[in-house]
């Protein structure tokens, strides 16, 4: 038997679960971590080729502000005392998209950061665009203004706040049930602007007609105000300052740690059990892993409410992910790469590209990000770090065969080289050192996501982020226990993974202070 005066218990050492933790503990908290790998970081996180080190899956960062104050994930880490632990590297330009318009012509243009600047060039690429870009940006920023009062909520409110948001926050109000296609269109936003302005959807897995216009102009939206950051000593410099962090307030980290069981008594958490069999007591859990998995191998049938049944299986998995990491043995301006980010497509109509994404066959899409571009130093001198990531938004990969496994792998990698050097004119296959290849079973392997899905539930219009923010305390329905990181109302992503560990420790911290109460009436 372990130490059971804990006050909170985080299962899972991601981005969200560490934040949770570092929050909870900074408040005072007695709280105990749990993670089964040896090390912190989940999807952020590297791993060493040869002489190439290799970032899992972070790009790049969003809502980070070298100001101190400024963007949400700035604020979050300055709230815990790490801005300024970590070494940060500014990204150079917002992307390149290599892809077809719907009028049949071809998109190859470089967007740069700063809103003025994205206007100011989209007006170059698209004329007489100008006007409705003006406009989608001042919408953006009456926007962010309401997703940042709700981010930091915990998600209570009663009928005089609900007025308050409608009466300060009304084009929040007004675009919310909306898509992004929807507004865009509504704006008079010229269809080759909104196809250049959609390119940032492959970061989320979810197509324009169905992805929430509040979700995505709220995340453009930063990334062009703010611009963008990596750590420059790779992923694993932002999950070890966290867990410095979580130690720096007297939290406890315990790796090699596998929970294989959730513990309930009388409707309400209790404790977990590790796969070694040890057993430790608290009333309070917050669990990274989806609800999906919990309800069905974690906890016993009879602890699982049945509305948190029903809600779960009306969901669907988003993205699937897999990735090509490349060394290659001379340097990015002799190979002519350029550009830090290339969206490449077969269509610039995101409805139509994601349904290409659901074969492995038809699925060309990627996001090709040199890291050299704008850290130098993250390779030896003379070479290049080049990782091409591809989404998948179906279980595709469920049909291939043990047997067949790394020739699919091999068949994956040619072809997203293959199509890189055809939208790109750069010639790389002939100055590869080292490749690895990560599928989604890859992926659901080392991160225990089920079908290696890297973007947790499937966000689209009924169940995008406005809608979970605002049910998001009725959704609790598992007493004593709480989700973060990509399953919880923020969804996906790096950013999103952290302020929603952020947003769950607090309620958590709210659910303790509640039952204290309740006791004390008692």
């Amino acid at each position: 038997m372990s130490d059971n005066n804990y006050d909170i218990i985080v299962i899972g050492a991601g981005c969200g679960g560490l934040t949770a933790a570092v929050c909870a503990a900074k408040e005072g908290k007695k709280v105990l971590l749990l993670e089964r790998h040896n090390a912190p970081g989940g999807f952020t996180s590297s791993f060493v080729r040869g002489r190439f080190e290799f970032d899992v899956s972070l790009h790049q960062l969003c809502g980070f502000s070298k100001e101190a104050g400024l963007g949400e994930l700035r604020r979050i880490f300055d709230s815990i005392g790490i801005s300024e632990k970590i070494s940060w590297t500014d990204v150079p330009d917002a992307f390149r998209l290599v892809s077809k318009s719907s009028d049949g012509t071809k998109i190859d243009v470089t967007m740069p950061f700063g809103v003025e600047n994205f206007i100011n060039a989209m007006e170059t690429y698209v004329p007489g665009s100008k006007k409705s870009m003006e406009k989608l940006f001042n919408l953006a920023e009456d926007i962010e203004k309401a997703t940042t009062y709700f981010s930091e909520s915990d998600g209570q409110y009663n009928l005089r706040e609900i007025r308050r948001i409608m009466k300060e926050h009304g084009n929040f109000v007004r675009t919310a049930p909306y898509s992004v296609n929807e507004v865009l269109n509504a704006l008079g936003v010229p269809q080759k602007a909104q196809e250049i302005f959609n390119a940032y959807w492959m970061y989320l897995g979810v197509d324009c007609d169905r992805l929430s216009f509040t979700h995505y102009v709220t995340m453009v939206h930063s990334y062009l105000k703010y611009g963008s950051v990596v750590p420059t000593f790779r992923s694993h410099a932002l999950s070890m300052a966290l867990a410095g962090a979580l130690e720096d307030y007297d939290g406890e980290i315990r790796y090699n740690s596998h929970v294989s069981r959730i513990l309930f008594k009388d409707g309400h958490a209790s404790g977990v059990i590790l796969k070694n069999g040890e057993r430790i007591e608290c009333n309070h859990i917050i669990c990274t892993c989806s609800p999906t998995t919990a309800y069905s191998k974690m906890m016993k049938k009879s602890d699982v409410p049945v509305s948190a049944v029903k809600r779960t299986n009306a969901r669907s998995y988003g993205a699937r992910g897999a990735c090509v990491y490349l060394g290659l043995n001379r340097s990015p301006k002799d190979l002519g790469i350029k550009d830090y980010s290339v969206f490449i497509t077969d269509s610039a109509d995101t409805a139509y590209q994601f349904t290409l994404m659901k074969s492995i066959d038809s699925n060309n899409a990627q996001v090709a990000v040199c890291l050299n571009i704008a850290n130098p130093d993250c390779s030896p001198a003379g070479t290049t770090v080049l990782c091409l990531t591809t989404l998948y938004t179906d279980n595709c990969w469920a049909d291939v065969s043990p047997e067949n496994y790394f020739e699919e792998k091999d068949m994956l990698a040619a072809r997203l080289i293959a199509n890189y050097e055809q939208a790109t004119g750069i010639t790389i296959h002939n100055n590869i050192e080292e490749l690895e290849v990560a599928t989604p079973v890859t992926f659901a392997r080392y991160t225990n996501t089920p079908q290696g899905t890297i973007y947790g539930y499937f966000g689209d219009d009924w169940d995008g982020i406005v809608p979970r923010i605002m049910t998001e305390a009725t959704d609790c329905d598992t007493k004593g226990l709480r989700f973060c990181g990509g399953w919880g109302a923020q969804l996906s992503g790096v950013s999103s993974s952290v302020a929603s560990g952020r947003n769950a420790a607090f309620a958590t911290l709210g659910d303790i202070e509640e039952e204290r109460s309740e006791n004390n009436e008692k």
